[in-house]
């Protein structure tokens, strides 16, 4: 709690002035002996008892009259529901998520999630607590702590801007768990700025319940999460799925396959203006949608046959969503889709650099090497988007370890199949176990199909994942993020949780018929190595389309990347979405498109993850102006108007016996 007028708290002395009165009114008396007195005292100290505790209750009450209303002109605040009525904390930490998602706005006043947040929250905490305690900032793009000098610095600093980001909140609270166990911060405050969306959070992770065991050994921390959760009605998103340029005798054009999504499953048809933007030349086509989905494959650009590199983007008309409603591209001459199969065993690896050397995109040349582990070191890595691991882990200090952690690095994909040899090796926080044969055939229960290895067909159509058969598995242990599950929710295929923009999966078994029918079935494990390779060869070529984030434009020198448009801060450039050149390489950022996935967490979910934490959920909206703080000078009033009414009745004479009447 907090005042807008300490100053007059300096008069709370006077709270005690009734009981001044009452000494003064004491002592102001003379005394008289009087025989008669004696049996009136008497009779006064049988009630002496009674008589006091009534005059210590009626200056009790005076005194609270007298100090209530003293809080009320001092104008005390507290934060609303709850939330910073128990006194200022030592420490708070406000872990901002501004991903792409909270770019979601008000149309009739154009503030976005965001910056509704962050301007409630900086509000509450200048009339709450002020700078007496330590505010530290960590936000979803760099997750490095920032500590603040005051409340309002949160509305002016870059690093709580927009971006095109995607958010971890289990990150951002590993960066407030390592904070406070690293400084000693006394007693915290977390505050979690979010949209909840279900991408960002992650619920299934299994950094929680580590997460969650290790807040709960910490004294004195509270959790508060101001979310907003609220859809964007009909909004619509749109994403390019690839770019070709196509040269032939008489003509040059770019072929995109492009998407678009609405959130409603409104089947209502819908005219819908794209605006196709290249090289600065821009031209519009209406298009009717009929679905939740509209998809454009091989939808042709003309374009001067002299052009052979340049940019573009795909726009649809404003909504509520801003983020989501433009997608850049560029295009150049293609890279080689080149992979790599690390194998002793080629009886499985054949089938695999069969599938990898067939050309899903009949415009690339497709080739894909075997070697075995002991030539691991002569991976052409700077030309590799895919390297398939089938042979045991490597120990984490040696070289070959700290190379495939490089090509992760630089943006490109690793799939690990397990060995008939077990071992305690781990690579980006996962290992191998044990393999079980099963008496019969296991399905997959459950796989993610909204994005990754077994995500739908751009269509919208599902693999046939659900018929896969599954007689041999390797256990995969440790922390990652499930992608598919056998019955009996035994993970496998995992995502190793490693940062940057490449990407590692386990799979859990291997494509032979010993071990499942895969290779025989052909078309998901035909899916999964070209989503592989094609995720990989996003970092190849000159140029290339990345998702923006903290290192999508590597650790180097970032005034070397010139920006196509409007000029914002070399540190922002990775983070924003858009065109960037840097020498010869032209690289399109855009969103990561699971920010697109309007699920978002419900509040059964959300409380299941803060279980046995001290925590308070403030569900808000953008339009909702109530400030998180207000002003509490009404419940002092209501005090001094009760102090005063108990005071009254106190204060008021014993009630007399009816006399009896005479009889005449």
């Amino acid at each position: 709690m907090t005042f807008l007028v300490p100053a007059l708290l300096f008069a709370l002395p006077l709270a005690a002035l009734p009981v001044v009165i009452h000494l003064i009114h004491l002592y102001r008396r003379r005394q008289v002996k009087w025989a008669a007195m004696m049996f009136l005292r008497m009779a006064q100290r049988m009630n002496k008892g009674l008589s006091r505790l009534r005059q210590i209750l009626i200056l009790t009450c005076r005194v609270l009259a007298v100090a209530a209303i003293l809080f009320v002109i001092t104008r005390p605040m507290a934060g609303g529901l709850l939330g910073l009525t128990g006194g200022v904390p030592d420490t708070v930490i406000v872990l901002l998520d501004r991903s792409a998602s909270m770019e979601q706005q008000n149309l009739a006043t154009g503030t976005s999630k965001r910056a509704a947040s962050i301007a409630k929250l900086s509000q509450a905490l200048r009339d709450t607590v002020g700078t007496r305690s330590k505010l530290v900032l960590i936000e979803n793009a760099r997750l490095q702590p920032q500590l603040l000098d005051k409340p309002e610095s949160l509305i002016d600093l870059p690093l709580t801007g927009p971006t095109d980001t995607a958010a971890d909140v289990p990150a951002l609270l590993q960066g407030a768990l390592d904070y406070i166990s690293r400084n000693q911060t006394g007693r915290t405050d977390v505050w979690v700025l979010s949209d909840l969306r279900q991408s960002d959070w992650d619920a299934a992770s299994g950094r929680w319940p580590s997460l969650r065991s290790a807040f709960a050994s910490l004294k004195g921390l509270r959790f508060h999460l101001l979310t907003y959760a609220q859809p964007a009605a009909g909004n619509l998103s749109i994403s390019v799925q690839r770019i070709v340029r196509n040269e032939t005798a008489d003509k040059a054009e770019l072929l995109l396959d492009l998407r678009v999504t609405r959130s409603s499953n409104s089947h209502e048809p819908l005219e819908l203006p794209l605006r196709f933007v290249v090289n600065d030349v821009s031209t519009t086509v209406k298009m009717e949608m009929k679905d939740s989905q509209l998809v454009l494959q091989g939808h042709a650009i003309p374009i001067d046959k002299t052009t052979k590199r340049g940019s573009g983007r795909v726009e649809l008309p404003a909504d509520t969503s801003p983020s989501d409603n433009v997608y850049h591209f560029v295009f150049d001459e293609p890279a080689v889709m080149q992979s790599v199969i690390i194998s002793d065993d080629e009886a499985e690896a054949r089938p695999l650099q069969a599938a990898l050397e067939a050309a899903a995109d009949p415009t690339r040349k497709y080739t894909s090497t075997l070697l075995p582990p002991s030539r691991a070191a002569e991976i052409p890595w700077d030309d590799t988007a895919f390297i398939l691991w089938h042979a045991p882990l490597p120990k984490t200090d040696n070289l070959i370890s700290r190379q495939l952690m490089n090509h992760l690095a630089a943006g490109r994909s690793i799939l690990f199949l397990p060995v008939e040899s077990s071992s305690a090796e781990a690579f980006g926080g996962l290992h191998w176990g044990s393999w079980t044969t099963g008496s019969k055939p296991a399905t997959l229960e459950w796989w993610r199909n909204d994005a990754g290895l077994l995500a739908n067909t751009r269509n919208g159509t599902a693999l046939p994942v659900g018929e896969l058969e599954v007689t041999r598995r390797c256990d995969i242990l440790g922390e990652g993020t499930p992608l598919a599950r056998l019955t009996g929710s035994r993970p496998l295929l995992m995502r190793a949780d490693i940062p940057g923009d490449g990407n590692a999966w386990f799979l859990g078994t291997l494509p032979g018929s010993g071990s499942s029918s895969l290779a025989r079935d052909g078309v998901v494990m035909f899916a999964m190595l070209h989503r592989a390779l094609n995720e990989g060869a996003r970092s190849l070529g000159k140029a290339q389309q990345r998702e923006a984030g903290a290192t999508a434009l590597g650790t180097g020198d970032l005034t070397l990347w010139k920006r196509h448009g409007p000029t914002i801060l070399s540190t922002e450039q990775p983070l924003r979405a858009g065109i960037l050149e840097n020498a010869d390489k032209l690289v399109a950022l855009n969103r990561p498109l699971r920010e697109d996935s309007p699920e978002t967490l419900g509040p059964a979910a959300l409380a299941e993850l803060f279980a046995g934490l001290d925590h308070h959920i403030i569900e808000d909206q953008v339009e909702n102006q109530s400030s998180l703080a207000s002003e509490i000078w009404r419940t002092f009033l209501f005090i001094m108007a009760l102090s005063l009414l108990i005071e009254a009745l106190l204060c008021m004479p014993a009630r007399r016996d009816p006399q009896p009447s005479l009889a005449r």
